[in-house]
């Protein structure tokens, strides 16, 4: 081989010019056999890339004398594809300095290239002084940026419960976790809430009371809200509603209570959404990464096996407890990418959803029943004396008994554990939405003179009468049956239940939406309680509490807890815009209004004073806009989804891109260990594919697939390939082939084609011809 290299160094450079051509072709020709070049599809973007590649080669072949523009015009083309290079600055002028270098090119080309792409940047470069107005622009979004990350910083240093959640997530992993994850993130929501409400309406208000309206408790009004809490801070009927003067400072108590609720309700919808959406995206689409549900757990395996270790830890306890949560988060996707689908008949599937169904229809046809009792229960007036405590009594004992026993029923169907979480959570999460707007409605409905006053002493009674169920009776139940599996009383030891005690959360959180509007104070006794139940859950989970036996992602369900929080809310602006249009005249900051929306219309807008106003809200509130904007809605909708179905399939083929490079890749490593190795010849044609080799075939035919990168033209070089070139491997072989259909395939080729040796059999025959 040394000194065949040495025979082609003596030779002219015409001669050696010829050698690198036809090396060209044959490196081309192995490349039209790479995987990746075998697509039976191609995109534009592949076909143009293609074409340009072909027409290089053909223009390094030639010797016409605006070859070299032609070349250096491809190149500069492809450079201009990318922008970070034709931008008219020092970082972008480095870089292409830098791309330069790279260029498998002459010096005379790199000139010549380099030129033109000076030019093309001058023609693109559009550098004028910036205006004032975008020097202010741009000022005010890099303060902006700065201090967000500022902030983002200073709020992740004080992180709440930091190091309790993740002391509970190595014990008893992230499942487990994500209830406290929920937990803490609605403490800070409510301790934001009661911020706001503090500030805007019961301070206010305070300093309009002075003092006054001092009445005697007892132990009985903490319970129900009644008697002398009725007329206090705590519920609706007690604000003013009229202006309240305090020295030369006039504040307007029914602007104030109204734009208050109105801007909180909103502005905490719109960051449940953004949470809830947020959420999904980092626990379903990216992991996914466009791709089905096994490749997001290979992703989210492949993220914490090499990106989950936290190299900040110091101490050995944190190190620990870092090491035991990945031990359980591997567990889990271990055990979801392992799960396998049991295979069964269609009678058995059938059988298996008509159980679903029967059973679903069962237990709403039970909820409907509940919600029926109780709008028979509220309807008797003649009950005892404190029958609205006995009433808030039963609803508690129904939403504490009630998920216990959908946990239990869920159990009779066919579904995974995942899925009957997500079960029990929804039809839970209907019965107490079901409930809350039985009680508004009934108490709409009701002709007593303060009404609000009573939604607020309902919620108030329905958050007092669970404290003592989620604090003292739950907590106590499974700490008694921790003791008595550690003595050894009992074999099994208790589970931390996260549907029930999410739904506990839930269930708060949703009275705490309907409440707020007609008792501001709520929010802060719900705000405290959470408080408590945190270090109550913490303790009972960590010293009672065992890892569950079937595992699963949480990541999932923490974005089904956090949509069913928004769903509360969604449901109680429902609810509040339907029904609280009418307000009582003798109590409350809307007194002074028959309407509630005329607080709006007449007290800020003044519409009657304005009849063009008037006219064009009246036009936007008729039916005809209304339709229209959810016709517009409906279209954008249906353009989303085009556009991501649209960019699946691109990610998709991009995908399967990724993949046949993969493949080049162990082709060209075994090619190049062939060829170490000193194969060089063309490999002799397997017995089963026929007489003779399809390299014969594709050489005197000039066939090529019809995405490969070079068009492979014989009458080019100076030698003729109508003559077979001999092997070496096999001296007699047959000179006639059997004809094959084609495959009906764009670009198939018989994978038995062997380049190796093609260029140094050619040089060393042109060799011996001159």
């Amino acid at each position: 081989m040394d000194d065949e290299v040495e025979s082609i160094e003596m030779k002219p450079a015409s001669m050696r010019k010829t050698f690198t051509l036809r090396n060209k072709v044959a490196r081309q020709a192995a490349v039209n056999f790479m995987p990746s070049r075998k697509m039976a599809y191609s995109t534009l973007r592949l076909r143009r890339v293609s074409s340009e590649h072909n027409a290089l080669l053909e223009a390094s072949m030639s010797d016409a004398p605006d070859a070299v523009e032609k070349q250096a015009d491809i190149i500069v083309r492809e450079m201009e594809q990318h922008h970070h290079l034709m931008e008219d600055n020092p970082l972008s002028e480095e870089l292409r300095r830098e791309a330069l270098r790279d260029l498998p090119q002459g010096l005379t080309m790199k000139r010549n290239i380099r030129a033109k792409l000076s030019a093309s940047v001058s023609l693109r470069s559009k550098r004028r002084p910036i205006s004032m107005f975008k020097r202010m622009k741009y000022r005010i979004s890099f303060t902006w940026k700065k201090s967000r990350d500022h902030f983002r910083d200073f709020i992740f240093s004080i992180e709440l419960w930091y190091e309790a959640i993740r002391n509970i997530e190595g014990h008893l992993g992230s499942a487990v976790g994500s209830y406290f994850h929920l937990l803490r993130w609605l403490f800070g929501l409510n301790l934001m809430l009661s911020i706001f409400l503090i500030s805007f309406i019961v301070v206010p208000q305070s300093l309009f009371d002075n003092g006054r309206n001092r009445t005697e408790l007892k132990f009985v009004d903490f319970i129900s809200g009644m008697g002398g809490l009725e007329d206090t801070l705590l519920f609706y009927g007690h604000y003013h509603d009229g202006i309240i003067s305090t020295g030369p400072f006039q504040y307007n108590m029914p602007f104030a209570y109204f734009f208050t609720m109105v801007s909180l309700y909103l502005l905490f919808f719109a960051v449940l959404c953004y949470r809830t959406a947020d959420s999904y995206r980092r626990n379903f689409i990216e992991p996914a990464g466009g791709g089905g549900g096994g490749s997001a757990v290979r992703a989210a395996l492949a993220t914490k096996l090499f990106c989950g270790w936290d190299f900040g830890v110091a101490s050995p306890r944190a190190a620990a407890l870092a090491a035991r949560a990945l031990y359980h988060e591997f567990r889990e996707l271990l055990n979801e990418q392992n799960k396998k689908k049991e295979v069964s008949s269609i009678w058995t599937k059938i059988r298996q959803r008509l159980t679903n169904i029967v059973i679903t229809a069962i237990v709403l046809g039970f909820i409907f029943g509940i919600l029926y009792g109780l709008w028979l229960l509220l309807s008797v007036e003649d009950l005892t004396d404190n029958r609205e405590i006995y009433i808030s009594l039963i609803i508690t004992a129904v939403t504490a008994v009630c998920p216990i026993m959908l946990h239990f029923i869920v159990k009779l169907e066919f579904y995974t554990a995942r899925t009957a979480l997500y079960v029990t959570l929804a039809r839970t999460w209907l019965l107490d939405i079901g409930i809350l707007m039985l009680l508004l409605v009934f108490w709409v409905q009701s002709d007593k003179s303060c009404w609000e006053t009573s939604v607020g002493q309902e919620g108030y009674r329905l958050v007092a009468l669970d404290v003592p169920v989620s604090l003292f009776l739950l907590p106590g139940i499974e700490l008694i049956r921790g003791l008595l599996f550690h003595y050894k009383f009992i074999e099994t030891p208790p589970e931390f239940n996260i549907a029930y005690n999410s739904l506990t959360l839930i269930y708060n959180q949703s009275v705490l939406w309907f409440g707020m509007m007609f008792s501001p104070l709520l929010v802060v006794a719900i705000t405290l309680k959470f408080l408590l139940l945190f270090y109550v859950k913490r303790e009972t989970a960590l010293r009672a509490c065992q890892t569950g036996k079937k595992v699963w992602r949480a990541a999932q369900t923490q974005t089904v807890l956090y949509a069913l929080v928004a769903l509360s809310l969604f449901s109680t602006l429902f609810a509040l815009g339907s029904l609280f249009l009418r307000s009582s005249p003798a109590c409350g900051a809307f007194g002074g209004y028959g309407r509630v929306y005329e607080l709006l219309t007449e007290g800020a807008l003044r519409l009657s004073q304005h009849s063009a106003v008037f006219a064009v809200l009246h036009f936007v509130t008729r039916p005809g806009p209304i339709a229209f904007v959810l016709v517009a809605l409906c279209v954008a909708v249906y353009i989303a989804r085009a556009r991501a179905g649209a960019q699946r399939s691109m990610a998709r083929l991009l995908r399967h891109m990724l993949r046949l490079q993969a493949k080049d890749k162990d082709f060209l490593l075994s090619a190049i260990e062939k060829v170490s190795n000193g194969e060089w010849l063309y490999s002799p044609k397997s017995e089963e594919y026929g007489a003779d080799s399809h390299t014969w075939k594709y050489v005197n035919e000039v066939r090529k697939p019809s995405n490969a990168g070079y068009h492979f033209d014989g009458s080019r070089l100076s030698h003729s390939f109508l003559e077979r070139p001999r092997s070496y491997v096999k001296e007699n072989r047959p000179s006639s082939y059997v004809e094959r259909q084609k495959s009906n395939e764009d670009g198939d080729t018989d994978s038995s084609f062997s380049w190796q040796g093609s260029s140094s059999y050619l040089n060393q025959n042109d060799v011996e011809k001159s």
